[in-house]
């Protein structure tokens, strides 16, 4: 996110040329550009240093959000993934199984076992006939990956608690920079 920065002039009383320079009381402030954040007419807009803040904080909560989201819907899917891999082992254990006709449901679409876990789960040792409890290279794989899921899973949930946190961190300062920019406007209200 670029940030552009430009200093504007503000006359505390009228203004008269005196050599060349205006004369009176003077402050300056700068006002900041935030690519992405337009006026009207489509310019980039002036931002005081309070709406700075405000815009980067809403953009990183944002980009944290989008994290957030992508992630809890890997958890999901992995989720979802253990699930049918524990109902496909369940029924290679209970009795012989054709894998190219016993059929289960992955993100709407229907899937053969076979298709599914050579496909979906990217395993090496699915055979395309019967499987049963003696298939012991396809039962260790299948485990193999349940495993790495559920660690990928548990990864998964430490990061999403820390990006939570930090999403929840960066609304606490928006709220704390809102409550601010309400408390020196009142002061200026105030004091005129």
């Amino acid at each position: 996110m670029a940030i552009g920065v430009d200093q504007i002039y503000l006359s505390m009383t009228e203004h008269e040329q005196w050599t060349g320079r205006d004369k009176g009381v003077y402050l300056t402030a700068n006002v900041y550009t935030v690519d992405g954040v337009l006026d009207d007419e489509g310019n980039p807009r002036l931002l005081s240093i309070g709406q700075l803040v405000m815009a980067l904080c809403l953009k990183r909560a944002y980009t944290l959000e989008e994290d957030i989201i992508k992630k809890m819907n890997k958890i999901e899917s992995v989720s979802e993934q253990l699930e049918l891999m524990t109902k496909i082992e369940n029924d290679i254990l209970a009795g012989d199984v054709n894998m190219s006709s016993k059929t289960l449901s992955y993100k709407g679409e229907s899937y053969t076992y076979y298709r599914f876990l050579t496909e979906v789960m990217d395993l090496n040792t699915v055979p395309a006939g019967t499987a049963n409890k003696n298939s012991t290279e396809l039962i260790a794989e299948m485990e193999s990956k349940m495993d790495e899921n559920n660690s990928f899973s548990q990864k998964t949930m430490i990061e999403l608690q820390s990006q939570t946190n930090k999403r929840d961190q960066t609304y606490d300062m928006i709220s704390n920079s809102l409550k601010s920019l309400n408390t020196v406007l009142v002061s200026n209200a105030n004091n005129m």
